[in-house]
């Protein structure tokens, strides 16, 4: 049964001056609707969230909310009083509307967040972020818009606030790159694009197979229209005197459709650029350690070898960006030595560029590092082109920094970062705020490149897609990992059910005095223990072959699924024997 109507848009139109962002959207929001946001950097996704949570109002149409309807909106960056702390920045500004501690205080715990006193100033931007969902979470909405928000969070929040959302009994509005995210919370997708508004059905996956078949429709239409195009043309070209006998609406047919194409042509991002070649040095770091009021981590040691791909993975504040740093040589750690390969050349790509000029223009970024690129080719680019392949046409090139999108200054930093041709990529979180086009372009990139890959990332999809080892932060200590995020999280699930099973106290039983069971029930039991102890020592086996060093990916692949059949047999099995048990 269908839920209520809790928001109605009729006729919604936005435009920022001659541009316009969204044109005449008619939808409703049910109460039980889970909407993510797609579209690429600059179509309006923002600007719909804001709509909806009644910061800004729309150029044309209306938006009715049903009475006493209550709305949290997550902004990407909430403005914060530095002083506050983290459980002032919760409370309403009302202070008779406080609800007591606990009520805040349990929402920052189940993020992670403890320091209920600590000024926010002193937060990281993903205790920060935290801090911000909690507040947005303890307003109990009935309609809760969410911004980005993923950004900034470590995996286990985020896996956290997925399993949170899915559960949460309100209607959500979010945007969100995080595909994975999307097909676990979504029950439903709003597409912008070129200021239309597209309702689809069902999660993310959902989505990508409704697109395929929306393509596919459109085509056929586009391609009855080139056949009618084609015997309408062939019509005129018979001369005037034919034309005459014509009656005139048949010569407008022609006209419109010239002018009418089904298929919406999607520039996309070209990236391309000449590297050089990595010698026999590339990357060496020697028992590095850091600390600042308390110990980061300490003694970490790795030579990076050819096309080596390694996402690190770690909480908020276990120093990821400080190693990123600490390699690219902007702090220096306290114990051990980095050493550079001589043909090692660096790109780095940060979360926040402090290059950038808000008075400038996009050509004058690009151009103050080079006003001329080399592209994979060997062939030579101006700043002009090569921003025109990276979606910024000729108007937008002169467009202020001020003026983009948070996605879009993301995109042009990312050509800032890698346009000089490095052999040794380095990305600090990467995907906060680009668009999913724009994040399957740089996976495809990422994909074909001959170098080194270092990345720091929350996103699990990015980095079940580029990478294929693992550092992952454990008490102070850089635990090496074969393998991508999803074979890790494999891993890790089932450590944690071996411990669990370990610490379960174990009741002996006698299948041959079950008084309950048949014979050949009894028969089924023993064979059944027997092979449940048989099944324990080889996971195990195969456990202690994953913990070995220098395993190699393929390996590590291979071990995983063996693992994986293993425990699929195991649980059929230890399910039969628990029926079997209580029968007797």
């Amino acid at each position: 049964m269908a839920s209520d109507v809790i928001l109605t848009l009729e006729k919604l139109s936005f435009a920022y001056g001659e541009r316009q962002i969204i044109a005449n959207a008619n939808f409703g929001i049910h109460a039980n609707d889970k909407f993510g946001i797609l579209g690429i950097n600059g179509s309006g996704k923002t600007t719909l969230l804001r709509l909806l949570s009644g910061q800004i109002q729309p150029t044309n149409g209306s938006i009715t909310y049903r009475n006493d309807l209550k709305i949290a909106y997550l902004e990407q960056d909430p403005l914060f009083d530095p002083e506050h702390t983290v459980l002032e920045h919760l409370y309403p500004t009302d202070p008779d509307k406080q609800k007591p501690d606990h009520h805040y205080k349990s929402y920052l715990t189940k993020l992670g967040l403890d320091s209920f006193d600590k000024p926010m100033r002193l937060l990281s931007g993903g205790q920060r972020r935290k801090a911000d969902i909690a507040k947005a979470l303890s307003l109990e909405p009935d309609l809760l818009i969410l911004d980005e928000p993923t950004n900034h969070l470590d995996l286990d929040s985020i896996e956290w606030l997925q399993e949170y959302l899915f559960n949460l009994n309100v209607a959500l509005l979010f945007v969100t790159h995080d595909r994975y995210f999307l097909d676990a919370v979504a029950n439903g997708i709003l597409e912008i694009e070129r200021a239309q508004i597209y309702s689809y059905s069902g999660n993310y996956s959902d989505y990508i197979k409704a697109k395929i078949l929306r393509q596919t429709d459109l085509q056929r239409k586009e391609t009855r229209r080139q056949a009618q195009l084609t015997k309408e043309l062939a019509w005129l070209s018979r001369g005037a005197r034919a034309r005459a006998t014509k009656p005139k609406d048949h010569v407008e047919r022609v006209k419109e459709l010239l002018s009418k194409s089904y298929l919406v042509q999607n520039q996309d991002l070209d990236i391309s650029f000449q590297t050089e070649r990595l010698g026999r040095t590339i990357l060496e770091l020697h028992k590095l350690s850091k600390s600042y009021d308390s110990l980061l981590f300490e003694d970490l040691d790795h030579n990076f070898q050819p096309l080596e791909r390694i996402g690190i993975l770690g909480p908020n504040g276990c120093g990821k960006t400080t190693l990123l740093k600490m390699i690219t040589g902007e702090v220096k750690p306290d114990m051990g030595s980095i050493k550079l390969g001589q043909n090692t050349r660096i790109a780095y790509y940060k979360q926040d560029d402090d290059s950038f000029d808000p008075t400038l223009s996009v050509y004058d970024y690009i151009a103050q590092y080079a006003e001329v690129i080399r592209t994979a080719d060997g062939s030579k680019v101006s700043a002009t082109e090569m921003l025109k392949r990276f979606l910024f046409d000729g108007k937008m090139q002169q467009t202020k920094l001020s003026a983009l999108s948070g996605g879009e200054r993301k995109r042009l930093y990312l050509l800032k970062s890698l346009m000089f041709g490095a052999n040794f990529i380095i990305l600090d979180e990467p995907t906060n705020d680009l668009d999913i086009r724009t994040l399957e372009i740089l996976e495809d990139y990422l994909d074909a490149f001959k170098g080194c890959i270092l990345v720091v990332s929350h996103d699990r999809f990015f980095l079940d897609r580029v990478v294929d080892y693992l550092f992952v932060y454990d008490k102070g200590k850089w635990r090496k990992f074969a393998g991508n995020y999803s074979d890790y999280l494999l891993v890790k699930r089932y450590e944690k059910e071996e411990k669990e099973a370990k610490s379960a106290p174990v009741l002996m039983r006698n299948p041959k005095s079950s008084k309950g069971l048949s014979y050949n029930e009894q028969r089924e039991y023993g064979i059944i223990e027997k092979r449940i102890a048989e099944l324990e020592s080889l996971m195990a086996e195969k456990e202690e072959a994953l913990a070995q060093p220098n395993l190699k990916p393929e390996d590590y692949s291979n071990l995983a699924g063996e693992i994986a059949a293993l425990n699929e047999e195991y649980e059929g099995l230890l399910a039969r024997w628990i029926l079997l048990s209580d029968k007797a």
